[in-house]
């Protein structure tokens, strides 16, 4: 019973010094978290914007080739922060609307992302393509790093402690609100939740 008494009294002081070591961890984990499940929504994206001059009224069949041409050597590019750099390749045109005064162009298979609209009379090229500022995109590239990417490291000690939070949690509290009578309950209502979400 002495040698349980300890363990617990162990595990709610590493529990406790372990939670405030992620608080920060824990904050910026769950804003950047809020933003990427509404991305589609693009609520804090930002729009950047490429100029380009060529000239006017080319027909179509020489349009993709001159704005392939005109924005590869832009020196616009270079105020752009990188990882708008590296969004702004033209990887794919679909003719989004044209009438007497402009042709528009989706620039992405991913909706609302990047347009080309070119107006004939004037011979303007704008490249509009939307991004998150530099200030939240490298808490994104956090929140999605993969196996290459030095945040994994992060993320990996993040989410052990993360398990250890957990687990400890199960032998920390006795009596009518501990794990074998309401947080078992609870435990499972968790799970639930998650099984729901799945199949819904």
């Amino acid at each position: 019973m002495k040698q349980n008494k300890k363990l617990s009294v162990r595990l709610r002081e590493w529990h406790r010094d372990l939670g405030y070591l992620v608080i920060g961890i824990t904050i910026i984990y769950s804003l950047s978290g809020i933003v990427l499940s509404f991305r589609d929504l693009h609520l804090f994206e930002k729009e950047y914007v490429l100029n380009a001059k060529i000239e006017k009224n080319l027909q179509k069949e020489q349009l993709k080739d001159k704005i392939i041409s005109v924005y590869a050597q832009n020196e616009q590019k270079k105020q752009l922060p990188t990882h708008i750099v590296k969004k702004s390749v033209l990887d794919n045109f679909e003719e989004l609307e044209e009438n007497n005064e402009f042709i528009k162009y989706q620039i992405s298979r991913k909706k609302d992302m990047k347009f080309i609209t070119y107006y004939k009379n004037s011979g303007e090229l704008i490249y509009s393509i939307s991004g998150y500022p530099s200030f939240i995109q490298v808490f994104i590239d956090s929140h999605k790093s993969s196996s290459k990417d030095r945040w994994s490291y992060l993320a990996l000690a993040y989410s052990v402690i993360l398990f250890f939070l957990a687990i400890s949690a199960i032998f920390m509290v006795k009596g009518k609100y501990g794990f074998k009578q309401r947080g078992v309950y609870l435990t499972l209502a968790g799970i639930g939740l998650v099984v729901l979400f799945l199949y819904i």
